[in-house]
């Protein structure tokens, strides 16, 4: 059943129509191709022009404009254009010489477009070009890529790659592939529920990033892509894990998922150093847009219903039809772009109607009509961005909104906005190691290393039958599994899954680089006022363990079966930018310490606590003055150290 009418159709070709004459209008062309110049802030409010080639906003974006209208029409004129705009593209320093090598922000995103080309025009140059570009510049975006995400990280890369390799089947493509696959499996880290990506300081956010563009559903779209194109379900089961990550910042009261992008004025709030999400949380789920919140993940959503048919997935769809239709109802912004606009939220809308087979045409309309009402007024489709009615990008700017118009009037369209593998017919090689089985048993292990390590002493083989769905299901088995092995007590494996478990805890409440560099900021400013303080003074003031800081005390049992040595007291479980570590510490930092891991006291309720645990020896009673003075100067060295701070008032 077609989505639109007559009627409805000759509305949206009339506003694609007046787009494809403004985009031509505004076209420069010189000896080697046809281009537009994208605004570029140099300042809030001045902005330069400069010629671009990426897809966000750059002339690749507007080739993939032009591939679309010869998609829709089949006028050979469309195709010309995008080859004419690629030509120019091709031989841009920019290109040559590349900073940036994402999908949708940098290399990769050119390599995709003559992929594209090729598939229309089935010359060769395409796919010459398109594999010298990437081999040319195959370290920088196999690794040195500092994301994971779809529009600029490494996962996009590894869809194009994948892309490419479907059309060339070179074994040098193939060991790239596997390269990223590798990488993802790599830095997949557990959270409280499911796993995640981008915890490093690539994002400024409270947590790994929610959303389609930056975050976990563009990372599961394209997993469960490359995973249904080789047959890896190990790479599914990844994709199912992220969204499970996903799903704990969607908010059932606005029916969104949170935003979890941290500015400069988040960041400078009072309490920001706490890092509790109700300090931030007033305007992170208001955004609904293709790049961020409820209108992309649907896309990751749909994709999973499809996929795996699980119940589940069309249930978290129906929520994000719901929040878009809700949205639709009010259109109080005036950013209709693809990226950060309404006309972002068109493709799910558009390609979960046809699953649902119901009619949501005249939601979808009243977009395109309303954008056509702005344009016309402001010749601009963001009223946000000053410079926008120079804009002519894909995700940011005209182009956009003329591909999101083709992809409503072609519902075939293969559109960048929801990309798509092509069916694998070929048998691809069998990988053992990117089973469902391998992935988990790769990264589970890697948070109780030295337990499977003497577990596999005791019973050989007992990891091969390892069963569990997720990382809490793996603790589980492996708790039982220890439980069950002959001489438990003597053999110091529970004491050592134990000091494991409280390491893996504070793995899944790591909440990134940003977190610990806003608190260690916070830290070394208070340790600063404190260096100044009389010893008086800080006798008088209540100190805490900081809650970066885990304190574990080291039984005999387990030094002997960890080989540590005798004078280790206790392990501190230490969560910092990079990640959790264990160090370990000395008799007087642990009666430190540990007096502070249960509760806030006073310095000079802390000395006393020390000074009781002496009073037995006789000997040490006239060097109190001594260890006193050795306590105080170890609390200064703990409080530089960052370990302990004082008590604040909530």
């Amino acid at each position: 059943m077609p989505l639109f009418t007559q009627l409805q159709t000759r509305r949206i070709q009339k506003q694609l129509a007046q787009l494809k004459s403004d985009l031509l209008a505004s076209s420069r062309r010189d000896e080697t191709g046809v281009y537009w110049q994208s605004p570029f802030y140099e300042t809030i409010d001045k902005f330069s022009f400069q010629t671009t080639f990426d897809i966000f906003n750059g002339n690749s974006g507007i080739a993939l404009f032009y591939i679309g209208l010869f998609e829709l029409s089949g006028e050979p004129k469309d195709l010309k254009m995008a080859e004419d705009i690629m030509h120019k593209v091709l031989k841009e320093e920019a290109v040559l010489k590349p900073r940036s090598f994402g999908f949708y922000t940098g290399i990769t995103g050119v390599i995709y477009v003559c992929i594209k080309l090729y598939a229309h025009t089935n010359e060769e140059k395409y796919l010459r070009r398109a594999s010298y570009l990437l081999l040319d510049n195959q370290e920088n975006i196999v690794n040195n890529t500092a994301k994971a995400d779809l529009l600029s990280g490494y996962c996009g890369s590894l869809f194009v790659i994948t892309l490419l390799y479907h059309h060339l089947r070179t074994k040098k493509l193939l060991a790239i592939v596997h390269q990223l696959i590798d990488r993802v499996i790599n830095e997949a880290r557990i959270s409280e529920a499911g796993l995640k990506w981008d915890y490093n300081q690539s994002k400024s956010s409270f947590d790994s990033l929610a959303g389609f563009s930056h975050g976990a559903s563009g990372i599961a779209c394209v997993l469960m892509q490359v995973g249904n194109y080789f047959k890896h379900d190990g790479l599914i089961y990844l994709a199912e894990q992220v969204l499970a990550y996903e799903m704990q910042y969607f908010d059932p009261v606005t029916g969104n998922w949170l935003d979890l992008r941290l500015g400069k004025f988040r960041l400078n709030l009072p309490d920001a150093h706490r890092w509790e999400l109700n300090v931030f949380i007033p305007e992170m789920n208001k955004v609904n847009s293709w790049a961020h919140g409820a209108g992309g993940i649907g896309l990751a959503r749909l994709m999973a219903y499809e996929l795996t048919g699980k119940e589940i997935y069309l249930q978290q769809c129906q929520l994000v039809m719901k929040r878009c239709l809700k949205d639709l109802e009010k259109m109080h912004r005036t950013d209709f772009t693809l990226c950060s606009g309404y006309m972002g939220m068109l493709p799910f809308l558009s390609r979960f109607a046809g699953l649902l087979q119901k009619n949501y045409a005249e939601s979808i309309l009243s977009v395109v009509d309303q954008a056509g009402v702005q344009y016309a007024r402001k010749r601009s489709y963001n009223t946000y961005i000053s410079a926008n009615q120079f804009d002519y990008g894909l995700l940011s700017g005209k182009s956009g909104v003329g591909y999101i118009l083709i992809q409503l009037l072609n519902k075939e369209m293969d559109s960048v906005v929801y990309p798509v593998l092509p069916p694998n017919k070929k048998l691809p090689p069998v990988i053992t190691s990117y089973s469902q089985f391998a992935v988990k048993q790769r990264i589970f292990s890697t948070y109780y290393a030295k337990t499977i390590y003497l577990l596999e002493q005791f019973e050989p083989g007992s990891m091969l039958k390892m069963q569990a769905e997720d990382f809490n299901g793996f603790e589980e088995w492996l708790y039982q599994r220890i439980r069950s092995l002959p001489a438990l007590e003597e053999s110091g494996i529970t004491a050592l899954f134990d000091f494991e478990h409280q390491l893996a805890i504070r793995w899944k409440l790591h909440k990134g680089y940003l977190c610990y560099k806003k608190k260690n900021e916070f830290i070394q400013d208070q340790a600063k006022q404190l260096s100044l303080v009389t010893a008086e003074e800080l006798c008088n003031l209540s100190f805490k363990l900081n809650d970066h800081v885990g304190f574990y005390p080291l039984s005999t049992k387990l030094k002997n079966v960890m080989g540590l040595p005798e004078t280790y007291q206790a392990a501190l479980f230490m969560s910092d930018e990079h990640g959790v570590k264990a160090i370990y510490i000395g008799q007087l930092s642990s009666l430190i310490l540990s007096g502070l891991a249960e509760q806030a006291v006073t310095g000079q309720e802390l000395i006393s606590l020390i000074l009781e645990n002496f009073s037995g020896n006789a000997k040490l009673k006239p060097e109190t003055t001594v260890l006193r003075e050795r306590i105080l100067l170890q609390m200064r060295s703990l409080i530089i150290s960052g370990m302990i701070g004082l008590k604040e008032e909530v």
